[in-house]
Protein backbone atom coordinates (compact mmCIF):
# COMPACT_ATOMS: atom_id res chain seq x y z
CA UNK A 1 0.00 0.00 0.00
CA UNK A 2 2.85 2.35 0.85
CA UNK A 3 4.47 1.76 -2.55
CA UNK A 4 1.20 2.66 -4.27
CA UNK A 5 0.98 5.95 -2.35
CA UNK A 6 4.62 6.76 -3.09
CA UNK A 7 3.99 6.02 -6.76
CA UNK A 8 1.20 8.60 -6.86
CA UNK A 9 3.37 11.06 -4.96
CA UNK A 10 6.17 10.83 -7.52
CA UNK A 11 3.86 11.01 -10.53
CA UNK A 12 4.18 14.52 -11.98
CA UNK A 13 1.81 14.20 -14.94
CA UNK A 14 -0.97 16.03 -13.13
CA UNK A 15 1.36 18.86 -12.16
CA UNK A 16 2.41 19.29 -15.78
CA UNK A 17 -1.21 19.43 -16.91
CA UNK A 18 -1.93 22.02 -14.23
CA UNK A 19 1.02 24.13 -15.37
CA UNK A 20 -0.20 24.02 -18.96
CA UNK A 21 -3.72 24.96 -17.87
CA UNK A 22 -2.40 27.95 -15.92
CA UNK A 23 -0.29 29.00 -18.91
CA UNK A 24 -3.34 28.86 -21.19
CA UNK A 25 -5.37 30.93 -18.70
CA UNK A 26 -2.66 33.61 -18.49
CA UNK A 27 -2.33 33.78 -22.28
CA UNK A 28 -6.12 34.07 -22.67
CA UNK A 29 -6.17 36.83 -20.06
CA UNK A 30 -3.39 38.73 -21.86
CA UNK A 31 -5.25 38.42 -25.17
CA UNK A 32 -8.50 39.66 -23.60
CA UNK A 33 -6.81 42.67 -21.98
CA UNK A 34 -4.94 43.47 -25.19
CA UNK A 35 -8.11 43.28 -27.26
CA UNK A 36 -9.88 45.58 -24.83
CA UNK A 37 -7.09 48.16 -24.95
CA UNK A 38 -6.86 47.93 -28.73
CA UNK A 39 -10.64 48.25 -29.09
CA UNK A 40 -10.67 51.36 -26.90
CA UNK A 41 -7.86 52.91 -28.94
CA UNK A 42 -9.59 52.20 -32.25
CA UNK A 43 -12.85 53.60 -30.90
CA UNK A 44 -11.07 56.81 -29.90
CA UNK A 45 -9.45 57.06 -33.33
CA UNK A 46 -12.77 56.70 -35.17
CA UNK A 47 -14.40 59.22 -32.84
CA UNK A 48 -11.64 61.74 -33.61
CA UNK A 49 -11.98 61.14 -37.37
CA UNK A 50 -15.75 61.51 -37.14
CA UNK A 51 -15.49 64.78 -35.22
CA UNK A 52 -12.98 66.13 -37.73
CA UNK A 53 -15.14 65.17 -40.72
CA UNK A 54 -18.23 66.69 -39.11
CA UNK A 55 -16.52 70.09 -38.85
CA UNK A 56 -15.34 70.12 -42.46
CA UNK A 57 -17.08 72.62 -44.72
CA UNK A 58 -16.90 72.16 -48.46
CA UNK A 59 -16.98 75.24 -50.64
CA UNK A 60 -19.10 74.97 -53.78
CA UNK A 61 -17.38 74.34 -57.07
CA UNK A 62 -17.11 77.38 -59.31
CA UNK A 63 -19.67 77.33 -62.06
CA UNK A 64 -19.50 78.81 -65.53
CA UNK A 65 -19.50 82.62 -65.66
CA UNK A 66 -22.57 83.96 -67.51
Amino acid sequence: MLSLINGYRRDERGATATEYAMLIVFIALAVAVGANVLGTGINGLFTKVSDTLTNVTVSPLPGPNP
